[in-house]
């Protein structure tokens, strides 16, 4: 909890001061003890503003001083500090290599997703990002130079915020009531060479006394440059190929699917008959026919690599390594602003305002894309236009006569005579690369005031969030490729050398442009009054009650290329959708004074959707201080997370799914058509969620928490991973037995994945925080290790199978857990510690970044379970500030430039041989701030 700005310790005195004691916590040196003063403030997870020090809730606050002291890249790299919020299914900015985040960044408490964490801005929402799931809020459009602190409830607090409350809530306070002007600049590089390098500068200025002038404006801006960082220049991320525990399995160039009857008629006169497989048409690299090239180990003559595995039938093929053509960090320039101005109408009565816009683009870049059968099956326009979905060489063309050698080599000489369908890596446009922009823009205006020993507040927010997605190159028509393929008699699908006529008729197919213009939007009013009822032997009765009114919208225009899924790469079909709902809420609020050292809370709200009805939830605490060094907590709650608009209303189209491993046939890195899209029938998760605690000051220089959490959901809304679909279907499990579909031959074919209210999740842990000050004459030293231990994840399939996820990726069999497809994982232990020492005007802080071994995908050779040793990383920071007006500082980033350990993913991950939710690859980052205040 904070007052005046300033975090307090647990502030073990209750009474109708904020404390006797106050510690602003930075990297753990403590702060000098702030003086008492009778003001009532706003607590996170909570709607009556009160005067205690610390309440009933487990908070961690990330103060001014944190920020300067980490000097984080970005706000999504400042929010890793928080050992809650882990790395499983979070997007970190380096994940959206391949998986169309179009720049966002989100964050995940307790592993259980970004859609499941609430994010605030002054205690109020914020437009979700409109680009995936509808519900995560990019947390990178929030400038790191407008915040003034950041609350983070570990606690879920539906029955205070409404939908999305269930792991916890993170609230980033924006600087205002300022006085002056704060100028600033941070340049940092990687000493490794190829990129990396960031630069920010920032300005922040106000003017006015709200209590003497009656008034003041703080704004704020700031200006960031990253520069990208590809695999190819670094050594751990440059190959997907470490034998035996990691092979690259991408789509290759010239591997023989099999023989293929083309269709007949016309589209245009609506005759037009599809073209059919062949008997023993292979549905993935391991069940095709095989490559000539791999037949004579020169697969790299077409810059490939004969791979060894996922050879179902016994042929050699040739696959690709994409891994030196992805980026690890893309290129990203950011323009924010901010602005408060508040205004005493009189001296009861304040008129406030809050302003954030922020711009932000991205320029990503990946590997070239694949074609082959099952990619062009979901793209519509191939049967609109009277077009096989193929890729087909005909026996009229010379270079057939490769293939024709090749087949009779392996037996195969029935194939020969009949039109062949050919897999391709598709070098002609370059690599695939997009441009984003993401804006977001908020505007909050209200009044808030006082009498007696009540306040109120009334307020009008609008929240904008804007994602406009464009491809730069690299990018091509797949009917127009296929076309073009497909009437030609001199393509070479075994050489990277083509005729001049084909270099120059093939660049008619490539597509520059909009792919995706998303755009959220709310508009919310809201009013709340809380303050005291009556005293009571032990204390006020304090109580609050609102109520507030929201209308949501999604519009998304998909490019009409994009909304057919014509453009190779982008996944397939994207339909449009045009949304919007009201929702309502009441709510009210009790702290009950038991005796002088007992406190109760409780908390009930209704929240009414107009698409799908009403969600109640109710919360209870207990706080109890037997003594003034010891405080005891408890809670218990209910939650609720509404299905969004995406969740509800996207069309389901065909598209291509994500890899998964078949477990009857042993095939690999398959990837096939899947019906994906929302369900109007989704109903609301609902969670119970349980936290007990203690904080302890033994001593003036010492503070010891530790929360135990417990989180339970029901009727999860979740899209299955490809993996859970067919393996659930293998084993025979009926929940899944009409969501698969096989080819004739037994192989898998198409699946289904759409959104369904399936499953449940478990969560229970422990958060801890420690911290030591103290000051000697010859200095002062601190240290603060804050912890969390997961003991247990569970989610249960529709199917009723257990995934155990702590500590792995993988099922025994090899399979990825449950949601893996989400990214990350739930680590057993993280924590971070920190050391500090100052001394005059110097000060140094070392810190320490770790987490518990965990176990990866299995090795693709020997099937092996690989595991991942414990990792430590070190940061190093010095500052000084004996200048007048002027603080530097100058640190380094991973301090012994530790590469990441092999990780082997069971899902799609671009990026080859670490894990991108728990390293960043610049490696060794040395940076240089320098900020100068004046008045």
């Amino acid at each position: 909890m904070n007052v005046n700005g300033q975090r307090t310790a647990p502030g073990f005195r209750q009474r109708k001061v904020a404390a006797a004691v106050a510690w602003a916590v930075a990297g753990g040196l403590l702060a000098a003890p702030v003086a008492a003063q009778d003001v009532r403030v706003d607590v996170t997870g909570s709607s009556i503003r009160r005067v205690d020090v610390e309440g009933a809730l487990p908070i961690t606050t990330i103060t001014r001083a944190d920020i300067q002291l980490l000097a984080p890249i970005s706000t999504d790299q400042l929010l890793q500090q928080i050992s809650a919020i882990s790395t499983m299914g979070g997007t970190q900015l380096s994940f959206g290599a391949g998986t169309s985040t179009y720049g966002q960044a989100s964050i995940s408490m307790r592993g259980l997703g970004a859609e499941r964490t609430l994010v605030l801005v002054n205690g109020r929402r914020i437009s979700p990002f409109p680009g995936d799931d509808g519900a995560s809020v990019n947390v990178n459009s929030i400038p790191l130079a407008a915040i003034e602190r950041i609350e983070v409830l570990r606690d879920g607090a539906s029955a205070v915020y409404g939908s999305d409350a269930i792991a916890g809530v993170v609230n980033f306070i924006l600087r205002k009531d300022y006085d002056g002007v704060e100028l600033g600049v941070n340049y940092g590089a990687p000493t490794r060479n190829g990129g990396g390098e960031n630069m920010t500068l920032s300005a922040v200025g106000g003017m006015g006394n709200l209590a003497k002038d009656r008034y003041n404006f703080t704004g704020s801006f700031s200006y960031q440059k990253e520069k990208a960082v590809y695999a190819k220049d670094r050594d751990f991320a440059e190959t997907g190929n470490r034998f035996p525990y990691l092979v690259a399995g991408a789509t290759g160039q010239g591997n023989i699917e099999g023989g293929f009857t083309p269709g007949t008629g016309s589209a245009a006169n609506g005759t037009w008959v599809e073209g059919t497989r062949q008997p023993g048409f292979g549905n993935s690299p391991g069940t095709s026919y095989g490559n000539p090239r791999a037949a004579q180990n020169n697969c790299e003559a077409i810059n490939m690599f004969r791979n060894p595995t996922n050879t179902g039938r016994g042929y050699p093929f040739c696959a690709f390594d994409s891994s030196a053509f992805v980026g690890l960090i893309p290129d990203r320039e950011t323009v924010s602003v901010s602005g408060s101005f508040e205004f005493m109408v009189t001296k009861d009565i304040t008129w406030f305002n809050d302003l954030l816009y922020s711009l932000q683009k991205v320029k990503q870049e990946i590997q070239t894309s694949p074609v082959r059968r099952s990619f062009l099956t979901s793209d519509t326009l191939f049967q609109e236009q009277g077009l096989d979905p193929a890729l087909l060489i005909y026996p009229n063309n010379p270079n057939y006569q490769i293939a024709a050698d090749y087949l009779r080599s392996i037996g195969q000489g029935q194939l020969v005579g009949q039109p062949l369908a050919i897999t391709a890596r598709v070098f002609d446009f370059g690599p695939r690369t997009s441009e984003d922009e993401a804006a977001q823009w908020r505007f909050v205006t209200g009044l808030r005031g006082s009498f007696g020993k009540h306040d109120w507040e009334v307020a009008y927010s609008h929240n904008d969030s804007h994602v406009e997605g464009n491809v730069i190159a690299g990018y091509f028509s797949q009917t127009a490729y296929a076309r073009f393929i497909q009437g030609r008699n001199d393509w070479n699908p075994w050489s990277l050398t083509q005729t001049p006529a084909f270099t120059t008729g093939v660049r008619a197919a490539e597509y520059i442009g909009p792919t995706l213009d998303a755009k959220g939007k709310s508009d919310a009013v809201d009013g709340k009054i809380s303050g005291e009822i009556w005293n009571l032997p032990a204390g006020p009765l304090l109580y609050a009650a609102g109520a507030g009114a929201r209308r949501e919208e999604l519009v998304t225009k998909p490019s009409p290329a994009l909304g057919t899924g014509d453009i190779a790469g982008l996944g397939g079909s994207v339909p449009p959708v045009n949304q919007d709902r009201d929702v309502w809420n009441i709510f009210a609020e009790f702290s009950i004074p038991i005796v002088k050292t007992l406190e109760a809370t409780a908390a009930v709200r209704n929240d009414n959707y107009s698409d799908f009805g009403n969600a109640s939830t109710y919360f209870g605490s207990l706080r109890w201080q037997p003594h003034k060094s010891v405080l005891l907590r408890t809670s218990y709650g209910t939650g609720f997370r509404a299905p969004t608009l995406i969740d509800l209303w996207q069309p389901q189209v065909v598209q291509t799914s994500e890899q998964f491993n078949d477990p009857v046939t042993g095939q690999t890195n398959l990837q096939v058509p899947a019906l994906t899209g929302g369900n109007p029938t989704l109903q609301p998760e609902e969670s119970k969620q349980w936290t007990i605690g203690v904080l302890w000051q033994p001593v003036r220089q010492v503070s010891i928490g530790v929360d135990w959490f417990r989180i339970k959901i029901k009727d999860l809304i979740q899209e299955p991973s490809a993996q859970e679909v067919v393996s659930g279907f293998r084993r025979g499990d009926p929940a899944y037995r009409n969501l698969v579909t096989l080819s004739p031959s037994g192989d898998i074919d198409e699946i289904v994945q759409v959104l369904t209210n399936t499953g449940d999740a478990e969560v229970e842990g422990f958060d801890i925080d420690l911290s030591y000050r103290d000051t000697f004459s010859w200095g002062t030293v601190g240290a603060r290790l804050q912890g969390t231990y997961m003991d247990k994840y569970t989610q249960t399939s529709p199917g009723g199978f257990v995934s155990q996820k702590v500590g792995t990726i993988a099922e025994l069999d090899g399979s990825p857990v449950l949601d893996a497809q989400n990214g990350g994982v739930v680590l057993e232990w993280k924590h971070v510690l920190s050391l500090s020492y100052g001394y005059g005007p110097w000060s140094a802080t070392l810190v320490q970044n770790w987490y518990n071994g965990y176990e990866t995908g299995n090795r693709q050779i020997d099937g092996e379970r690989n595991f991942i040793d414990d990792q430590q990383i070190y940061d190093l920071h010095f500052g000084y500030n004996g200048f007048k007006n002027v603080t530097i500082g100058f640190g380094v980033k991973n301090l012994a430039d530790e590469n990441p350990p092999l990780f082997i993913p069971v899902s799609n991950q671009f990026q080859a041989g670490y894990d991108v939710s728990l390293y960043d690859p610049r490696a060794r980052f040395v940076y240089l701030n320098l900020t100068y205040k004046f008045n």
